[in-house]
């Protein structure tokens, strides 16, 4: 049995005659007629009863009209689906993203426009770091991932710069260099200094540590945090300072210029930071 017998039988049940449904599939009626016969032998059954004009299906043929359409019809939706999955329209997203790559707001937007256009397709989030989301790329564990600095031994991965952001240096609200509107890296020589673990971004820490050295200063880390939030709470603590990168208007930004205006001995002060 194959497909086309369905078709031809289908046709031939709702049209009750085989020259229109012939018309309607556009084959030659003594064709349409043999596939059928060649059917009901298959069967073992006959499905129509030869009137003098048209036919008429008989209880068993009644029955497999049911079942054909409904076979066809699932056939009809399976490819809908494949074409549709082929074409990224329905299916899975995996999405792997570091914690430092949502404070601009750009993912958040970017998830929501997506969602927008593609509401068929099933979003799955993986929050990480840039050197984990690199990794499950490179093991197609995530379809995609959003990260703050690309892993530079990915060289085979294709990237997209979103946002750029700047970076701020952070001090308790009693620091000295509050009042500075502009503080070079010179001026915190021997200043203790909160800081994130290479491990979580090996290319970034070593590029923001160069560009301290080159300026002549060496960061007297007495903390490591991975959470920025942790680290200026740590900041308005008194434990050290930090550099802290920030965005336009996004959320770690207003976090760090609100810190400014919070009450002395509580609070914690943003200054632009000049190499």
């Amino acid at each position: 049995m194959e497909l086309r017998h369905l078709r031809y039988f289908v046709a031939v049940g709702e049209e009750e005659h085989f020259g229109r449904a012939a018309e309607r599939l556009h084959v030659v009626q003594p064709a349409l007629t043999r596939q059928i016969r060649q059917l009901e032998e298959e069967i073992g059954c006959a499905l129509f009863e030869r009137l003098k004009r048209g036919v008429r299906l008989t209880e068993a043929g009644k029955s497999f009209l049911d079942g054909a359409r409904r076979l066809l019809a699932d056939l009809g939706r399976s490819v809908d689906r494949t074409r549709l999955i082929a074409e990224g329209k329905v299916g899975c997203l995996r999405v792997g993203f570091s914690d430092t790559a949502t404070y601009s707001g750009e993912l958040s937007s970017i998830l929501h426009k997506f969602r927008a256009r593609w509401p068929d397709v099933r979003l799955e989030l993986f929050p990480s770091s840039s050197v984990v989301a690199g990794e499950q790329l490179r093991r197609r564990e995530v379809d995609v991932a959003f990260v703050y600095v690309a892993p530079t031994d990915l060289c085979e991965l294709k990237t997209h710069t979103i946002s750029v952001e700047r970076w701020v240096l952070a001090l308790p609200r009693a620091h000295p260099l509050v009042k500075s509107k502009r503080v070079k890296l010179g001026d915190l020589t021997r200043e203790p200094f909160v800081w994130f673990p290479r491990s979580v971004a090996p290319p970034l820490h070593d590029r923001v540590l160069a560009a301290c050295h080159a300026a002549g200063l060496t960061l007297n880390i007495v903390q490591e945090v991975n959470n920025p939030t942790t680290m200026l709470s740590l900041v308005a603590s008194g434990i050290g300072d930090v550099h802290h990168h920030v965005g336009g208007e996004n959320e770690a930004g207003q976090r760090c210029a609100e810190a400014g205006r919070r009450p002395a001995g509580h609070g914690r002060a943003v200054c632009y930071l000049e190499g």
